[in-house]
C-alpha cells in the first residue's frame, strides 16, 4: 500500500489534498498488483504526474513501506507523453538486461571511474615530483618516450590524459620495471629539479661547456674575490679597512683597481664560461649541495675538464635516480588498481555476442518484433557499443522521422521499450498514464498484455480515462487490478475513492452487469420509481440490443420530451430482467410529463452503502433524461416543430434555430448542442451499455452547474 499525505501543484487540486487524510490509500492486489486510477479529462491526473515528478512548483508527502517521503522519483518510475517522446530515449543499459550485459555496463562504469581516479593520483604524483605542466623540463628527464608522452598529455590542463586510451594508459604503464632505490641526497635532488626548471639552469650551461676544451685562467679565483671587495667598497665608503683596521687606503681609488681587475680575468674567459660564472658566483655551500662552484672554478684555473666530467656524472646519477623514482611511484598506482584486470574483463564480454535474458528477449521477439513484423536486435557497432538496431537502423535517441514505421508503430514501440526500461529500473512502483489512447483495438491488446506481462515484478498505477482499458486489464488477467475514481472537486469527496469489489466488476463486466439487474439489486432499491425512471436509458439500449422490439418501442415514447403516451417501466423490467422476491410492483405506468414532476435531489435511489457509484449513475442517469426531456419538450411546443420531420434532440435544435446569419440563433444552437448531458451521454447505452459512464465522467458539481445553465435558459425561452 502507498499512502498520500499531501499532493500539491499551485492551485490545482483543491483544499482537501494539502493535508490529504481521506481517500489516501492506493492498494495493490496481491495478483498482479495493479492499480488502475479512472479520473475524466479535467480532474488533474496529469498534474499528478508532475507531482510524482517531482516539477517545480509540486509538494508531495507520502508514505510506502513504512518510510516516509517527500521526494516522488525516490520510489516512481514514471511513464507518460508516449506520443512526442523520441522513439527510444536512454542508453542500451536503460532496456535490456542478461548477465553479460548487465556485467558490462558495470565494468563500463568502474572503468571510467577508476581511469579518472588514476589521472587525478597521478597528476597528483607528478606534481610531488615538481612537474605541474605539459612544458615541464623534468619530463625531459623520462627516458623512455612512451611514458614521457603519457605524462606530458596528463600534465596538460587541457588534455588531462586524453590523447591516452585507458588500454593505452595500462599498457604503459605496465611496461614499467620497478627498481630498487638505494639511499639518496634529497638536498641534491631538490636542486636537480629546481635547476632544471630554471630557464637559466646552471646544469644545463655546465653540460653546454663539458665537451668544449678549457683555456687555463689561474687568475678565475680573483673574479669571486673581486667581486666581494667591489660588494664592501660599494657599500661602506671608508678609507679605513672593516678587516684589519688600515688606514688610507683610499677606497675609491681601490673599488676602481678591483674593477679593472675583476673585468680583465672575464675579458679572458670565453662566452660559454662567462655566463657560468656570472650565475653560479653568488652560490654558497648550503645551496650548492654539487659543490658546482668549486669545481668549476678549479677546471678553468688549471683548464681540465676532469672536475666538470665528474660533476656532471654526479648529476647524471641524480637524474637516474629521479627517474627512477617518478617511475616506481606510477608503477605502484597501476599495480594498486584493478583496473587492468577490469578492462580485461570487459574487452573478453564485448568481444563475444551480446547475450540478453530470456525475459527480455522474449519481450523484444513477441510483442515488439512480431507485432510490427520487423527485426529488432542488439549488436555492436565498430567501436564495440551496444546498439538497437530496427530493420538495420539503429533507434536510441532518433527522431520519428528517421525510422520506418507508421504513427501507430512509433507509438507502440515507444511506449513498450519504456516497460522494459521500467521493468529493468531500480524503482519498485511504476506509474503509466493514459497508455492506450492513442491506439487501434489490436495495439490496445498488445499494450495491455505488456503492461500485466512485462511489469509483473513491479507495483504499476495505470492513469486513465478510458473504460477499454478496464476490461482490457480485466481479460488478460483477471481481478489483477483495484479501481479508484479520482476526485478533485470542492466541496466533495476528495482523493483517490476506491469501488468495491462488486461495482468493479459490474463496470468491467456486462454480464456481471445484468446479473445484478436480475438478482442482487433487488434487495437495495431505496426507491423505486426513481430506479425504474433511471433504469429507462440503459434498459431501451439493452431491449435494443437484445432485439425487444415491444420493449424498445414502449421506452423511446419516454425518451423523447414531445411524446404523451404512458408506459408500464414496471411491465417492461421485469420483462427484460424478472423481478425476484417481487420487489418490483407488477405495475407502473409514466409519462414524459410524469418524470420531468419527479427531482432525484437529496435523494438516494440505491443503498450507498452496497452501490455508492451505481447509485450515482443512476442520478446523473435520471438528471441526462430530465433535461433532454424538458429541452425537447419546451423547443418543441415553443417553435411548433414538426417532430415527423425532426425526431431527434439535434434536428430539433436546428429546427428551433435554423438561421445561419443571426447571431442570437447561432449562439442559442451552440449553447444547447455543446451540453454533455442533452446530446452526448445515452450513445453509451446505445452502443456498449456503459451504465456507469455519465457517472465516472462528470462530477457532481459539474453536473449540477449544467443543470442550472439548462434550466434557467430553458426558463428565459
Amino acid at each position: 500500500m502507498i499512502k498520500f499525505n499531501k499532493i500539491e501543484n499551485g492551485e490545482i487540486f483543491t483544499r482537501d489534498f494539502r493535508p490529504l487524510v481521506k481517500h489516501n490509500e492506493i492498494d495493490f492486489p496481491t495478483t498482479e498488483a495493479i492499480a488502475v486510477i479512472y479520473g475524466p479529462n479535467g480532474t488533474g491526473k496529469t498534474s499528478l504526474i508532475k507531482v510524482l515528478s517531482d516539477k517545480e512548483g509540486t509538494k508531495i508527502e507520502y508514505e510506502y513501506n513504512e518510510q516516509k517521503q517527500t521526494i516522488g522519483k525516490s520510489v516512481f518510475h514514471i511513464i507518460n507523453d508516449q506520443n512526442n517522446r523520441n522513439i527510444i530515449r536512454g542508453d542500451t543499459k536503460d532496456f535490456f538486461l542478461g548477465d553479460n550485459i548487465k556485467r558490462e555496463f558495470e565494468l563500463q562504469e568502474f572503468i571510467i571511474s577508476e581511469r579518472a581516479n588514476i589521472i587525478s593520483a597521478i597528476v597528483s604524483l607528478l606534481k610531488t615530483h615538481g612537474i605541474s605542466a605539459a612544458n615541464s623540463p623534468l619530463i625531459d628527464l623520462i627516458l623512455i618516450p612512451d611514458i614521457a608522452a603519457l605524462i606530458k598529455d596528463i600534465a596538460n590542463k587541457q588534455s588531462q590524459g586524453k590523447k591516452h586510451t585507458t588500454e593505452d594508459l595500462i599498457a604503459i604503464l605496465q611496461t614499467i620495471s620497478v627498481v630498487k632505490i638505494q639511499e639518496f641526497d634529497e638536498v641534491k635532488l631538490q636542486f636537480l629539479k629546481n635547476d632544471i626548471t630554471d630557464k637559466d639552469s646552471i646544469i644545463r650551461k655546465i653540460e653546454g661547456i663539458s665537451a668544449k676544451p678549457l683555456t687555463s685562467n689561474p687568475h678565475v679565483h680573483q673574479i669571486e674575490e673581486n667581486t666581494e671587495a667591489i660588494s664592501i667598497l660599494n657599500r661602506f665608503h671608508k678609507d679605513q679597512c672593516i678587516v684589519c683596521d688600515t688606514t688610507d687606503i683610499n677606497w675609491e681609488t681601490l673599488l676602481a683597481s678591483k674593477i679593472r681587475n675583476k673585468e680583465k680575468v672575464i675579458e679572458a674567459l670565453s662566452e660559454d664560461v662567462k655566463n657560468l660564472i656570472a650565475k653560479i658566483i653568488n652560490l654558497v655551500p648550503t645551496a650548492d649541495p654539487f659543490q658546482i662552484k668549486p669545481r668549476l672554478v678549479e677546471a678553468i684555473s688549471q683548464g681540465d675538464n676532469a672536475n666538470i666530467i665528474t660533476l656532471l656524472q654526479e648529476v647524471e646519477e641524480c637524474k637516474m635516480f629521479y627517474y627512477h623514482l617518478v617511475l616506481n611511484d606510477l608503477s605502484a598506482l597501476i599495480s594498486a588498481s584493478e583496473l587492468p584486470s577490469k578492462v580485461a574483463e570487459y574487452q573478453a564480454l564485448i568481444d563475444e555476442k551480446p547475450e540478453i535474458t530470456q525475459e527480455d528477449m522474449l519481450y523484444i521477439e513477441e510483442i515488439i518484433s512480431n507485432s510490427m513484423r520487423k527485426s529488432l536486435t542488439l549488436k555492436r557497432d565498430e567501436n564495440k557499443n551496444l546498439k538497437i538496431m530496427l530493420s538495420d537502423r539503429e533507434v536510441l535517441g532518433k527522431s520519428r522521422e528517421e525510422l520506418p514505421l507508421s504513427t501507430g508503430e512509433q507509438n507502440f514501440l515507444s511506449l513498450t521499450f519504456e516497460f522494459l526500461k521500467a521493468k529493468n529500473s531500480a524503482y519498485p512502483l511504476v506509474v503509466i498514464d493514459d497508455p492506450v489512447s492513442s491506439f487501434d483495438s489490436i495495439y490496445k491488446n498488445k499494450v495491455v498484455y505488456a503492461i500485466v506481462k512485462m511489469l509483473h515484478s513491479k507495483k504499476r498505477i495505470v492513469l486513465t480515462h478510458n473504460t477499454d482499458l478496464l476490461r482490457l486489464l480485466d481479460s488478460q488477467y483477471s481481478n489483477c487490478y483495484k479501481l479508484y475514481l479520482l476526485n478533485n472537486t470542492d466541496g466533495e469527496e476528495n482523493g483517490f475513492i476506491a469501488l468495491n469489489d462488486n461495482e468493479q466488476e459490474m463496470l468491467i463486466s456486462l454480464e456481471k452487469l445484468l446479473s445484478t439487474f436480475r438478482n442482487s439489486i433487488f434487495e437495495h432499491i431505496k426507491n423505486i420509481e426513481l430506479f425504474l425512471i433511471s433504469m429507462v436509458p440503459f434498459m431501451r439500449g439493452y431491449a435494443n440490443i437484445t432485439n425487444n422490439v415491444n420493449a424498445y418501442g414502449k421506452l423511446t415514447q419516454l425518451m423523447h420530451g414531445y411524446k404523451t403516451d404512458k408506459v408500464d417501466v414496471a411491465a417492461v423490467y421485469i420483462s427484460l430482467f424478472g423481478n425476484k422476491d417481487s420487489i418490483i410492483p407488477n405495475s407502473y405506468e409514466i409519462s414524459v410529463a410524469d418524470i420531468l414532476s419527479k427531482t432525484v435531489d437529496g435523494v438516494h435511489i440505491l443503498d450507498q452503502s452496497q452501490y455508492p457509484v451505481l447509485d450515482k449513475t443512476l442520478r446523473h442517469s435520471f438528471t441526462y433524461l430530465f433535461l433532454r426531456l424538458m429541452v425537447e419538450k419546451k423547443l418543441v411546443d415553443k417553435f411548433n416543430i414538426n417532430t415527423n420531420k425532426h425526431r431527434l434532440l439535434g434536428q430539433i435544435i436546428n429546427a428551433a434555430y435554423p438561421n445561419e446569419n443571426d447571431i442570437a440563433e447561432i449562439r442559442n444552437r451552440i449553447r444547447l448542442t455543446s451540453k454533455k448531458t442533452l446530446i452526448n451521454e445515452f450513445n453509451h447505452f446505445e452502443g456498449n451499455l456503459s451504465i456507469f459512464q455519465p457517472a465516472i465522467d462528470i462530477t457532481d458539481q459539474a453536473l449540477g452547474k449544467e443543470r442550472t445553465d439548462i434550466v434557467t435558459f430553458v426558463s428565459n425561452l
